[in-house]
């Protein structure tokens, strides 16, 4: 991955989580400025990932007895986090080729194959990731 892509991954504004849309009423606009044309929201891949791992990791609970922070997939989620916001912090410096944002990146990927394992999805080499796929919501699914 370039220095480029990942910046990208961690910058906050890389990503529309919801795209803007018209905000009228039966096509009338109903603000004073008429711009009903409302706000995007943005963050960052990273983020994005984040939410969702922990998210997939919470599903995959056997009862409702055990809290999610004790569950394998959850730890395993956390067990990334930890590895990978160490790398953005080294990333924010301008420091994303040194010795300890590779060892960190290492550490995430290895804690990311055993996290996709534990929920059922392809490991990180299996050449699944690498496909383009659309990020708006009710497109189509990832994997396919």
């Amino acid at each position: 991955m370039s220095d480029a892509g990942i910046q990208h991954f961690f910058d906050p504004n890389g990503l529309v989580v919801v795209q803007a849309r018209r905000q009228d009423v039966n096509g009338q606009c109903t603000k004073k400025n008429r711009e009903c044309k409302g706000a995007e929201v943005r963050d960052s891949p990273y983020n994005d990932m984040k939410a969702s791992m922990y998210l997939l990791g919470n599903a995959f609970r056997i009862n409702q007895t055990k809290a999610p922070d004790n569950l394998p997939t959850v730890k395993a989620a956390k067990a990334f986090f930890k590895e990978m916001d160490a790398m953005e912090k080294r990333v924010k410096k301008g420091k994303a080729g040194d010795r300890d944002a590779i060892a960190n990146y290492a550490a995430a990927l290895a804690i990311l194959d055993e996290y996709l394992d534990l929920v059922e999805l392809p490991p990180v080499d299996s050449g699944e990731y690498e496909k383009e796929f659309s990020r708006a919501v009710g497109d189509s699914a990832r994997l396919i």
